[in-house]
């Protein structure tokens, strides 16, 4: 009789045991998370203006370089905004060797460039300007959004993220 005890008890054991395993090996198959391009909304202050551009779970040692559209094929447009005073500045190594806001009312181009690495995760980008409508818009438009990555390889597979509660800080 004792010996039947403990042998339930092992079994019951054992199948807890094999339950509990078979339920963990859900977190690992997680999904995996797509690099996101991250374009924070604008904030007024007075007469002033910026956007914040952020990525997220960048691949192969991080985003080393990013261009939003060409002239005459802008990645960018926007409402309620000074074009002449626009100004882009790198955050986090990034450095801004070009960008044209003037050719195109209401379009805008521009490149970033991180030479010495890449970024995983962070913010890259800050906008700012002058205000001139009630309402201002920036809107970048994916499918004319290039990025490379620190392995001098594109990143192909991203997603936009440009909704309002969604930033990286």
């Amino acid at each position: 009789m004792e010996r039947r005890v403990r042998w339930a008890i092992l079994c019951a054991l054992g199948v807890g045991l094999a339950l509990g395993l078979t339920a963990c090996t859900g977190f690992w198959n997680t999904a995996v998370q797509l690099p996101k391009l991250i374009v924070g909304p604008v904030v007024v202050t007075g007469t002033e203006g910026y956007v914040l551009i952020s990525v997220a779970d960048m691949p192969d040692g991080g985003i080393a370089s990013i261009q939003f559209g060409t002239v005459g094929d802008e990645a960018i447009t926007f409402t309620g905004i000074d074009e002449t005073s626009i100004v882009s500045e790198g955050k986090n190594g990034f450095v801004v060797p070009a960008e044209d806001y003037a050719t195109n009312p209401g379009k805008g181009s521009l490149i970033a460039t991180n030479c010495p690495t890449g970024v995983l995760g962070g913010e890259i980008l800050k906008v700012t300007f002058t205000v001139t409508g009630g309402n201002p818009t920036f809107v970048v438009d994916e499918t004319k959004v290039t990025m490379a990555d620190d392995s001098n390889e594109w990143i192909t597979v991203w997603e936009l993220d440009d909704s309002a509660e969604y930033h990286t800080r």
